[in-house]
């Protein structure tokens, strides 16, 4: 029996692998501990670890780590609380897998502790490319830490092997984004406005996921404003998920409170997982920065408007349109997307680079049969 060690931090973060984790909860030869940080553990952010209470999965231990401050060095400072509680957690337990998500801090503290204590470091979403955050950075490093390397798609994989990784410790996965697509139960209109608490829903309707940038943190307010103005005179529902923890959003959440008594627009902390999936399969498209419409969109064919450089230079499908941010710019996208032809054929024949829905139990998998000897521990690079 083999025993994995995960770290979860946020929301997202966590229900795009909540099916990985269930996977190795249910593998014979796996055990599951999970050490829930970040803005899980947040009132202000949903307090979303009664989520994975509610999932049942095993919580080994929980690491305050969230400081109360909009300020750019909030992360980092809060990233060294974690890694002073970790690496004594992952001492205590010396688990035989340590699993470092996608490309935020507490992915990087457990990957040092698994790089110091010489236990394995599978990373989840490696290889994956964003230009104009530190997440970028940090996703990069946690992969020169860890062990075995598990991507979203060809592409990221291509990558890391020209990046000088064997590739014997890279493997293709798939998004865990897909699987919770998969899996989810459909609701009707109705039921989904009694879930959200809204006295009804009507088509078309608009979801807005917004999160501030690190390299342009004084501006995440601003930007804010002018996605809702451009929401606001699109003449439609538009159900708005409050940003991530980050720096800047503060600003952010001040931007949505003012249009609050705008008429059909709703904002949440938190959306639950099942009403948001319904969102988003009966939405007409998505407005904002997400990851998600990038990785998770394109198996819904619901178009994108991409709203600044978050996700600059990632990898994607026909879905997404780019644009800056400003209102006109996105009200005339969202324009083309409802009426030109050339626009909606595009949509229609997107193509989906990141799996078919089954990512948990591949990685699982994988936990499972790789062996952890030399050949795995003592990391060499190919150039």
């Amino acid at each position: 029996m083999k025993r994995v060690l995960a770290v979860t931090g946020i929301r997202s973060e966590y229900f795009l692998l909540r099916s990985t984790f269930q996977a190795i909860q249910a593998h014979p030869e796996l055990e599951l501990g999970l050490v829930v940080t970040g803005a899980h553990l947040s009132p202000a952010h949903g307090l979303t670890v009664r989520d994975i209470e509610a999932d049942g999965l095993p919580i080994w231990d929980r690491v305050e780590s969230l400081l109360a401050s909009d300020r750019d060095s909030a992360r980092i400072k809060g990233a060294a609380s974690q890694l002073q509680v970790l690496s004594h957690l992952v001492d205590r337990y010396r688990p035989d897998w340590l699993l470092a998500p996608t490309d935020r801090e507490e992915a990087m503290m457990v990957a040092l502790c698994g790089a110091y204590m010489n236990i394995p470091i599978a990373h989840y979403s490696a290889g994956d490319r964003v230009v104009g955050n530190v997440d970028d950075s940090v996703r990069h490093a946690i992969s020169r830490l860890s062990h075995l390397l598990l991507t979203t798609s060809e592409d990221s994989r291509q990558r890391l092997i020209r990046s000088g990784e064997q590739a014997w410790r890279v493997h293709n996965v798939g998004h865990g984004g897909l699987d919770r697509i998969r899996t989810t139960p459909a609701l009707t209109l109705a039921e989904l406005a009694t879930a959200l608490a809204v006295p009804a829903i009507a088509k078309p309707f608009v979801v807005v996921i917004q999160h501030p940038i690190t390299s342009e943190i004084g501006a995440a307010g601003e930007q804010m404003r002018e996605t809702l103005a451009a929401v606001a005179a699109m003449g439609c529902q538009a159900f708005v998920s409050c940003p991530n923890s980050d720096a800047g959003s503060r600003e952010m959440l001040e931007a949505i409170e003012a249009f609050s008594d705008r008429p059909g627009i709703h904002s949440f902390r938190n959306i639950p997982d099942i009403p948001f999936i319904n969102l988003l399969n009966q939405a007409e498209m998505l407005i904002g920065n997400s990851s998600l419409g990038v990785l998770e969109a394109p198996f819904l064919h619901l178009p994108v408007i991409n709203v600044g450089n978050r996700q600059g230079g990632r990898h994607h499908s026909e879905n997404i349109f780019f644009v800056a941010h400003d209102r006109e710019q996105i009200v005339a996208q969202a324009q083309k997307i409802r009426q030109d032809p050339a626009t909606r054929s595009r949509i229609a024949q997107c193509g989906n680079p990141f799996g078919d829905g089954h990512t948990g139990a591949k990685v699982a998998e994988l936990l499972a049969r790789t062996a952890i000897d030399s050949r795995l521990l003592n990391k060499d690079l190919t150039y």
